[in-house]
C-alpha cells in the first residue's frame, strides 16, 4: 500500500497520525451519518417485537451508502453498535449486525434510528471484532458476545465516574465529554488523509482506513471522541514520540498488517470482508469491485478483559 504521513499530532500519552494511501476515492459512495440526515436511508427494529442483534436499513436513494463498524446508532427500542462495516446497495433492503449498548431499555423513544457523533471506543471494538471472528469460526456469522459488550459498557461507567438509568454508552459518553473536550480540541483532522492510527503511550490503539477522503474527513472525530474515552485519565508512561517516530511506528503497523493471514467471508450487503487476527491485533477489510471500502485494525494489548 503506498502511505504518505501527512499529519502527527500529540496531546499527553496519545498521538494521533493522519495519512493518506493510493489509490483513494475510487467508489462513489456516501456515510450512513450523511444518508441519516438527508433521509436517503431508514434504520429501524426489523419488525414490532424487535430483535436485539438485528436491525434493517431500508436505502432509498439511488447511491451506495457505507455504515462503519462500531457506529453508535440512538433510538427505537435500545441503542446499538453496529458489529462490522457494510455497503448498502441503492434501493436496498437489508438486515444489519449489531450488539446492544444500552442493556437497560426495551422500548420506543422513537420510529428510527439516528446516528451520533461519535464511534464505540477501540477497546470494545476490539473485543467485539476479536468475537466475530471467533463466530464466524463456528459458523455463526457475525456475532458478538453481547454480555462482554454490556460488561465493556458497564466498565466505561465506572471508569469515567458517569452512571445511566439504561446502562446506555451515549449517556456514559454525554455525562463524560465535558471532562476532555479541551483534550479532543487538540487535534485537527488533515484534509487530504483518508486514514488515521491512534497510539497510547507510544503503542497502537488502532488504525482506521477510508476509500474516500470525505468519509474520513466525517469520522475524524468520531474516531477521536471514542478514543478518548479509552485514554483519558491514563498516566503518560513513556513520553512524547517525536514526529518521525510516530511516522515509522505508523508505517510499521501497517507494514505488519500486510503480513496477517486473511480469512474471506461474504459482507453483510455488498463486497467481502478479509478477517485478521493475530495475539495482538483484530479487525478486517471490506472490499468491493476490488477497492477498498474500508480497513479497520484494533489492537488487543490494550484490550478490555
Amino acid at each position: 500500500m503506498n502511505t504518505k504521513v501527512l499529519s502527527v499530532q500529540q496531546k499527553d500519552n496519545l498521538a494521533v497520525v493522519q495519512f493518506s494511501t493510493i489509490p483513494n476515492n475510487t467508489l462513489e459512495i456516501v456515510s450512513s451519518t450523511f444518508a441519516l440526515k438527508n433521509n436517503l436511508i431508514e434504520v429501524k427494529e426489523i419488525s414490532d417485537g424487535g430483535s436485539v442483534n438485528e436491525l434493517l436499513v431500508l436505502n432509498h436513494s439511488e447511491k451506495f451508502v457505507f455504515l462503519m463498524d462500531g457506529d453508535i446508532l440512538d433510538g427505537a427500542k435500545q441503542n446499538r453498535v453496529l458489529n462490522t462495516s457494510v455497503l448498502l446497495a441503492p434501493q436496498s433492503k437489508t438486515k444489519i449486525p449489531v450488539s446492544c449498548v444500552e442493556s437497560g431499555r426495551w422500548n420506543y423513544k422513537s420510529k428510527n434510528f439516528q446516528s451520533t457523533d461519535y464511534v464505540a471506543p477501540a477497546n470494545l471494538r476490539a473485543n467485539k471484532s476479536m468475537k466475530v471472528a471467533y463466530s464466524f469460526d463456528m459458523k455463526q456469522g457475525h456475532k458478538s458476545d453481547q454480555s462482554e459488550v454490556w460488561d465493556n459498557v458497564s466498565d466505561y461507567s465506572a471508569k469515567l465516574g458517569v452512571s445511566s438509568a439504561s446502562s446506555n454508552l451515549s449517556d456514559v459518553f454525554d455525562g463524560s465529554q465535558n471532562s476532555y473536550q479541551k483534550f479532543l480540541d487538540s487535534f485537527t483532522h488533515h484534509p487530504e488523509a483518508n486514514g488515521v492510527a491512534f497510539f497510547v503511550n507510544k503503542k497502537p490503539l488502532a488504525l482506521d482506513i477510508f476509500n474516500r477522503t470525505d468519509i474520513m474527513h466525517e469520522y475524524f472525530p468520531k474516531l477521536l471522541k471514542g478514543v478518548a474515552m479509552d485514554v483519558y485519565g491514563m498516566k503518560n508512561e513513556m513520553g512524547e514520540m517525536t514526529e518521525a517516530e510516530a511516522s515509522f511506528k505508523a508505517l510499521d503497523f501497517m507494514d505488519m498488517l500486510e503480513t496477517l493471514e486473511r480469512k474471506q467471508h461474504p459482507g453483510v450487503a455488498l463486497g467481502t470482508e478479509k478477517r485478521f487476527n493475530s495475539e495482538t491485533v483484530s479487525g478486517f477489510e471490506l472490499n468491493y469491485n476490488n477497492q477498498l471500502v474500508h480497513l479497520t485494525a484494533l489492537s488487543l494489548t490494550n484490550k478490555k478483559s
